[in-house]
């Protein structure tokens, strides 16, 4: 046609056209299945599941990984971390396991784990109920919030769970992912939601990356403290500092917290797993407001908190708690939860039925005059020690009142909180530790100026191996609180302050009760001093978790000072597997065989020949236990000696008489009674040593001194020519020729 110019390319037919334009749709897919693919197979971010398996000793447990927060900070150069709690993979049919959920209350700051209120109210649980293997699991990190805590939910309920019990609120604002975050994505919770779903999807994690890569660079919307390397992560966390009361942020606060909390709670109902919540607790009398702000019709927060502090003055502290209340809801700076989160918690409790421990009441009926402060915080929020045992008790007692676990709780097997608190493992490493964590958490803002350096430690004097040990905790991020208790354990070891040194593996058993290895060198010690109840005791409590060839042998060699050879048996049996060449342990073992084989042949026992041979059993154990501690007496003993520390040294040797009855301990014990003026037991002492070693001429000197002193001339006389027999014409700086001639 005149005109019209041909087509150079001919026309795809539509089944082509289709074919293509499924390929240009498949290409941008394929390259994100092959980026993800490649991502997985590279394990980019690393593995941020809620549980793993535990390793080599422990691969029959799950454990909390500490990557897990990588989830939620990728602006954060240091990341929080779970406990170090673990839980069985095949839940045993007496099992009772529960998880707790929280934040850096939950999580025991400014403590190690040793301290946090679940494992205080694991152990009280597992000796109210010794039938059951009773599992705490805590899952709480410092600045995470009820975000985390509905992301956690699914990989919990998989647990087979039988309880959740929940304490968290105080984060809302600050804690990752919320409003005011600076791990914040926005402040629409469902699109916050989906994000937590795709943080599941490597490649959405390496976008994520790269854009918080570029805010760090471009410096947008980024706190200055993110990227300062003296900022406490209370710090580096924070976005928008000032909240007001009732403000648009405060209110989508408390919509987050109602509308997280009410899925959790819809999560585990679905499930049939019972949730236990906790009202929440600050420090109210002795924290001034942070941040005080001018908000129509309401009085400025340091207005309310003078008020109280006037009220209190006055007596009147039942209006004091309340104007001390308002003055921290009216704190623009949101460290502390606003009551309205309390009256969230009540509501969304009833909603469900759920249980609610009223953890105000307690830390108020523990608080001079119902109001609380610093006689149970450590600074505006985090409790001290007694502090975390209220906690403990408040979920015990409720746990108890609601008739979980068990209809009918055994009061006989019930110890007061004040029992634990008095034999917990917490040393003063654990309380230099946390003093030196708070000195430097205040060093910060907002205690301090903001954007300004942590100079709080740079005066800090180390006077002890304690305060050295503190601070390299604190300073050097490869140095453990774990590692501090176990170096000091072991220099007390070498110093012989056994003592000292158990307390140290004490407060390690308390802090990863998995570990046998501080089971092992705590029994050791106890051994060593004597305490075989208790050793046995540690000894089998080990076992839950594991055993080695010593615990095995040990608690084999215990059980039988107890007369409970059957029991011992199998111990001595695993123990001779790995050690087929002690033979100490193989006599033991031949001779419990052979009484418990004798025990089942005989159909006519001789009842009095058998009890004398397991009497002689159980003796010869004794014996071989109490060498151990008799031996490490005596290098006590000779270490006072060489210091001339003597009266240390005579109170020693009178209890090593105790365990065994020679030439050593007699005789010093004579040589140091002379000093102490004991001329009788002096003579008592030498003469018996003198009869063990009869050439003796130290003994014997001082013997025939002793005479003299108790006017024994005859005795004397005759030690006088016996030392002229063993050294002729000796040299006498005492005098005795004269003095004996003198009687």
């Amino acid at each position: 046609m005149k005109g019209s110019k041909k087509s150079l390319q001919p026309e795809l037919n539509p089944r082509k056209k289709r074919v293509f334009t499924l390929i240009v749709i498949l290409i941008p897919v394929l390259f994100f299945v092959l980026l993800e693919t490649g991502l997985r197979i590279f394990s980019y971010g690393g593995n941020t599941r809620l549980f793993i398996s535990g390793t080599d000793d422990i691969s029959g447990y799950w454990m909390c990984n500490p990557e897990v927060a990588r989830r939620y900070f990728f602006m954060q150069q240091t990341i929080p971390t779970p406990s170090k709690d673990l839980f069985l993979k095949q839940k045993p049919a007496n099992g009772y396991r529960i998880f707790v959920l929280g934040g850096s209350t939950t999580a025991g700051f400014p403590y190690g784990n040793n301290i946090m209120f679940s494992r205080i109210l694991h152990r009280r649980l597992a000796d109210a109920f010794p039938e059951k293997y009773i599992e705490v699991v805590n899952t709480a990190m410092s600045a995470i919030n009820s975000y985390t805590l509905l992301d956690f939910m699914d990989e919990i309920l998989k647990m087979q769970p039988d309880a959740i019990l929940i304490y968290a609120g105080h984060n809302e604002y600050y804690g990752a992912l919320g409003v005011s975050s600076m791990e914040s994505l926005g402040k629409n919770p469902d699109f916050i939601r989906t994000y937590m779903k795709l943080t599941r999807c490597k490649t959405f994690v390496l976008v994520r990356n790269i854009v918080g890569s570029i805010r760090k660079v471009t410096g947008k919307n980024v706190n200055k403290n993110v990227q300062d390397p003296t900022a406490t992560l209370m710090a580096r966390i924070v976005a928008d500092q000032k909240i007001a009361y009732k403000s648009d942020i405060y209110e989508k606060g408390k919509i987050q917290f109602r509308e997280n909390l009410t899925r959790i709670m819809h999560k585990a109902a679905s499930a049939g797993v019972p949730v236990m919540l906790s009202d929440l607790v600050s420090n109210i009398r002795d924290q001034a407001p942070f941040e005080s702000v001018k908000i129509d019709s309401f009085p400025t927060a340091q207005h309310a908190f003078q008020v109280a502090q006037e009220l209190e003055r006055q007596k009147n502290y039942g209006d004091a708690k309340i104007a001390y209340l308002l003055a921290k809801d009216l704190d623009a700076l949101r460290f502390r939860a606003a009551e309205e989160f309390n009256t969230i918690i009540n509501e969304t409790a009833a909603k469900f039925n759920a249980p609610v421990v009223p953890m105000q009441t307690l830390f108020a009926a523990n608080s001079p005059n119902g109001l609380m402060g610093n006689n149970l915080f450590v600074e505006h929020l985090h409790p001290n020690v007694h502090g975390n045992f209220i906690l403990a008790d408040g979920f015990f007692n409720t746990l108890k009142t609601n008739q979980w676990i068990a209809a009918q709780w055994d009061s006989s097997k019930i110890k007061p909180s004040s029992f634990y608190e008095k034999i917990w493992g917490y040393t003063e490493l654990d309380s230099v530790s946390a003093g030196l964590g708070i000195q430097y958490l205040k060093g910060g803002w907002p205690f301090q100026p903001k954007n300004t350096p942590n100079h709080s430690l740079d005066h800090f004097k180390m006077q002890t191996i304690v305060d050295s040990l503190a601070y390299r905790v604190l300073v050097d991020k490869s140095f453990s609180l774990q590692s501090a208790h176990l170096y000091l354990a072991e220099y007390y070891e070498i110093h012989d302050q056994l003592q000292k040194a158990y307390a140290e593996y004490q407060a390690l058993i308390f802090t990863i009760p998995w570990e046998i290895m501080f089971y092992e060198r705590a029994a050791k010690i106890l051994i060593k001093v004597n305490n075989y109840d208790h050793a046995l005791a540690l000894l089998l409590e080990s076992h839950k978790y594991g055993s080695n060839a010593f615990t095995n042998k040990w608690t084999g060699q215990l059980l039988i000072t107890k007369g409970m050879l059957k029991q011992a048996l199998p111990f001595l049996e695993k123990a001779l597997t790995d050690t087929p060449d002690d033979k100490q342990l193989s006599t033991n073992y031949e001779k419990v065989k052979q009484h418990l084989q004798q025990q089942t042949v005989s159909s006519t026992p001789d009842s009095i020949a058998k009890e004398q041979a397991a009497q002689k059993l159980i003796m010869e154990n004794i014996g071989i236990i109490n060498k151990i501690g008799y031996d490490s007496m005596m290098r006590k003993i000779v270490e006072l000696l060489k210091a001339e520390e003597y009266n240390s040294a005579y109170i020693l040797l009178h209890k090593a008489l105790e365990f065994e009855d020679n030439f050593f301990t007699r005789k010093w014990l004579g040589l140091l009674s002379i000093p102490q003026k004991n001329y009788n037991d002096a003579i008592k002492h030498l003469e018996i040593a003198i009869k063990q070693k009869p050439d003796d001429f130290e003994v014997l000197y001082n013997l025939c001194h002793a005479y003299i002193l108790t006017s024994n001339k005859s005795q004397a006389r005759d030690a006088l020519m016996q030392l002229e027999k063993l050294r002729p014409n000796f040299n006498d700086p005492m005098n005795l020729r004269q003095k004996t001639s003198e009687l």
